[in-house]
């Protein structure tokens, strides 16, 4: 019996148990408190969005148009799901370095921004964005139909679309102490004819979006619970 036929047998021998003992499948939304408190009308500002350092050095497009849409596509988020008030851009802010892991020791930077902006919060974020265009071998399990014994092939994979490891940080305005820090991956399947259009790079990528607004605002999360006939 293969895994996927197994699995059926389990899932419907669950069902049928549960229907002899009254039992109805429902899902309900829980609840999930923000990782700050935070006011809902806080003032946030988005910046800096920095590079994440790499060996060799080095720029590219993907890079560039990532560090820009990346500051956009935060600001029209927060602008759209939640209450917080955006604080707009600011022109000529130089930060002392471009290595982020540094950047929040100096409390006195985040400070002067905070004072610049007039906002309580700022939301930074280290970007390292990769092009993928590449196929593979990668091991996997499986149930062999004949014996029912557990074996291990090789399967080719391909990967094509972007790769992004995010570090996110918010800072405290009012005394530059970051309170808040998170690494995010994720990734985004492209069309290989279309790994050169950078345009939209942070759209429909559901974790990214998820953990941003999970920051600031409660979330709720559907489950699954059942109920039983007494």
């Amino acid at each position: 019996m293969t895994t996927k036929a197994w699995g059926i047998v389990v899932g419907l021998t669950l069902a049928a148990s549960m229907a002899l003992a009254g039992a109805s499948e429902i899902r309900v939304g829980l609840q999930v408190r923000p990782e700050l408190k935070v006011g809902s009308r806080a003032k946030v500002y988005v910046g800096s969005i920095l590079l994440e350092p790499r060996q060799g050095g080095g720029t590219t497009m993907a890079d560039i148009q990532a560090i820009r849409e990346f500051s956009e596509y935060m600001r029209d988020l927060l602008r759209r799901e939640t209450r917080l008030r955006v604080q707009p851009q600011l022109e000529g802010i130089e930060p002392p370095t471009l290595d982020l892991g540094k950047l929040l020791d100096d409390r006195e930077f985040w400070r002067d921004v905070a004072a610049r902006s007039g906002a309580d919060y700022i939301i930074a974020a280290s970007v390292d964005v990769k092009v993928l265009d590449r196929e593979g071998y990668t091991t996997e399990e499986y149930v062999s139909p004949s014996d029912g014994k557990t074996y291990f092939r090789q399967v080719l994979v391909e990967e094509t679309g972007f790769s992004y490891d995010i570090l996110l940080v918010v800072v405290e305005g009012r005394t530059g102490k970051t309170v808040f820090r998170d690494q995010i991956t994720d990734f985004k399947e492209k069309d290989e004819r279309k790994l050169d259009d950078y345009e939209d790079m942070f759209d429909d990528l559901y974790t990214l979006e998820n953990r941003l607004l999970g920051i600031f605002v409660p979330r709720t999360v559907m489950a699954k619970r059942y109920l039983y006939a007494g």
